[in-house]
């Protein structure tokens, strides 16, 4: 009687079990759960961007992913805009990037994790090298100082260290600004003097003679002046700058009120 009944409950049991829907983990549904925690990706934003989604909430997705693989070389970023990625979605994508270390120039070039304060209010940049390499730049502030010098006074903006924590051995590498001005007469590439004795690096600008008159006042000294090639990109607010020639080994930066400061290596 007892495995009559025992049969009879298990009959049951089939039966309930049947009516329900199990999910099952296949392939596919295996894959769907462990994409909800892949990197975040340019595909995602540029859907994201399709379908409408503000800046605003574009920037709490970066900056709320968990980990990101943003591809942000030269080509990619005009990708990204010509599929109407907003200049200020870019610019968090930058600095997610570089914020998760991912942001090295490919082994020729790389960035400090931390840093003297940024300038406030400059432009948005970052280096880029001819093997696919990028890296965001961030801003340093200097201290003035002065020189007499016969009838001069030499005026000259000083930064700490005497080597930039961003490296290169391209000898012309590029730099993408974001920025509404025009770069020619407001962005600088400037070449910088090292001072061992003060262990910081200094960038002459305009000076005043001892009689009156000043000349130049906040603009980099045309000895330290790199010559440069300008391309607007995308709605004009982009501009790529690539100097006129190879740079020699040294300290380098572009200036515009801050400093991004860079160096370049034999």
């Amino acid at each position: 009687m007892k495995s009559r009944y025992a049969r009879i409950a298990m009959a049951a049991l089939m039966f309930v079990l049947s009516a329900v829907s199990v999910p099952l983990l296949t392939p596919s549904t295996a894959h769907a759960q462990s994409s909800s925690t892949a990197a975040m990706t340019n595909a995602d934003v540029v859907k994201l961007a399709k379908l409408g989604f503000g800046s605003e909430i574009i920037k709490e997705k970066i900056n709320g992913a968990s980990t990101v693989n943003f591809k942000l070389d030269v080509d990619d970023l005009v990708k990204l805009k010509n599929a109407g990625v907003s200049q200020d979605v870019i610019s968090a994508m930058l600095k997610r990037a570089d914020g998760g270390g991912a942001a090295s120039a490919s082994g020729s070039a790389m960035a400090s994790a931390s840093g003297p304060a940024g300038y406030p209010g400059g432009p948005d940049v970052t280096l880029v090298t001819k093997d696919g390499g990028s890296v965001h730049l961030r801003s340093i502030s200097g201290t003035m100082s002065t020189t007499n010098a016969v009838v001069t006074v030499l005026m000259h903006q000083n930064y700490p260290g005497m080597a930039a924590a961003v490296r290169t051995h391209d000898p012309r590498p590029s730099f993408i600004v974001n920025s509404t001005v025009q770069p020619k007469g407001s962005i600088y590439i400037v070449s910088l003097d090292v001072d061992k004795g003060d262990q910081d690096r200094s960038l002459k600008l305009g000076n005043a003679r001892f009689w009156g008159g000043m000349k130049n006042v906040g603009a980099p000294d045309k000895d330290n002046q790199v010559a440069y090639d300008v391309v607007s990109m995308g709605n004009g607010n982009q501009w790529k700058l690539t100097p006129s020639n190879d740079l020699k080994p040294g300290e380098y930066g572009l200036f515009s009120g801050g400093l991004y400061d860079f160096g370049v290596d034999p």
